[in-house]
């Protein structure tokens, strides 16, 4: 079996070089740039929020797309705006057959690639870790989550392999309740990309739980005029997930502490393309979840007033760090 990893970014070099790690047969496929920043640096350093580093030398690296034609298994961890260009890429390349796991955050980004490979066994997954790529090849996982995988027996050496890395990774029958309960947690990213923050230190403010908490509600009243039961992504039941968000400072530290054992400099990867310059993922995220609403006549005036303020962002319009204040008082205007 081998994988190539289309989107060899920070999730995708992370990924990759775990795999690698655990004797697997990985090629990456990414820029020449961050090819040429793991050649000088030696290999990819990895390391984690409790503790791990390693430097992995040896894995195999290529830009051009038609390394698309080795695999059994593509990881595509590009950002949901590349994925109509990816599926041309993996429908030229790739043999009928290959497994596609399209591992974005947020809803539709798989959607193309079913649309314009017919041929190939398209699936969704989800990462629910957060990873920063820093300088000389380095890539950092600083929170806590799983790798999401549908249960199809192909995947389990993934699984065995990363569960061996100590990144836990599920095998899913039931996707869509997995994507969503995801979904209820990725409505931080604009939150914390907006206060320009480390997560830790946003999630410490309540201020900006009570707009998260806002947010998580729209989702909740989208998700059940769909008939979709959110799957349990933490500790806490996804139904008592927004009170406890919306609980005073001190209750919150006391039952939360899971959510908040972060590396204190970790930040949402929406934070991380707007420091680049880089068009965010807002419309599959807390866009996702105002596009339903629409559809389905329920409100949801806190994920589409974060849209706007997001886009204003990306169009130098407004600048990053908002005060959990300010950003209360855009929402109240919003709604």
């Amino acid at each position: 079996m081998h994988i190539v990893v289309y989107g060899a970014g920070s999730i995708g070099c992370y990924l990759g070089a775990a795999l690698h790690l655990e004797g697997l047969s990985v090629t990456l496929l990414g820029r020449p740039r961050i090819q040429e920043e793991i050649k000088q640096a030696g290999g990819i350093h990895i390391s984690d929020y409790i503790g791990g580093d390693q430097l992995v030398s040896g894995i195999s690296f290529e830009h051009k797309e038609a390394a698309l034609a080795q695999a059994d298994i593509v990881l595509v961890t590009l950002k949901c705006l590349a994925m109509e260009q990816a599926a041309a890429a993996l429908a030229h390349y790739c043999r009928p057959g290959t497994r596609v796991i399209c591992l974005q955050n947020g809803l539709g980004s798989d959607r193309v690639v079913r649309e314009q490979c017919p041929q190939l066994l398209v699936s969704q997954g989800i990462v629910g870790f957060n990873v920063l790529h820093q300088d000389n090849g380095h890539f950092h996982r600083g929170t806590d989550g799983a790798v999401h995988l549908s249960d199809d027996d192909a995947f389990m050496p993934i699984r065995d392999a990363l569960l061996e890395q100590q990144i836990p990774c599920l095998l899913e029958r039931d996707f869509q309740s997995v994507a969503w309960g995801k979904l209820q947690l990725n409505l931080n990213n604009a939150i914390n990309a907006l206060a320009d923050i480390p997560l830790k230190q946003e999630l410490e403010q309540r201020g900006y739980r009570r707009v998260l908490s806002g947010a998580m509600k729209e989702l909740a009243a989208v998700a059940a005029k769909k008939g979709i039961s959110l799957a349990r992504m933490t500790a806490l039941p996804p139904a008592l997930l927004p009170g406890l968000i919306n609980s005073p400072d001190f209750i919150f530290h006391r039952l939360a502490k899971k959510m908040l054992e972060i590396d204190p400099q970790a930040r949402s990867s929406m934070w991380e393309d707007l420091q680049q310059k880089r068009l965010t993922e807002i419309y599959f995220l807390n866009g996702a979840v105002a596009a339903e609403g629409e559809k389905l006549d329920v409100p949801t005036p806190v994920n589409r007033t974060l849209c706007r303020l997001i886009h204003e962002v990306e169009s130098g319009k407004r600048q990053q760090g908002l005060s959990s204040r300010e950003l209360e008082l855009e929402i109240r205007r919003g709604g």
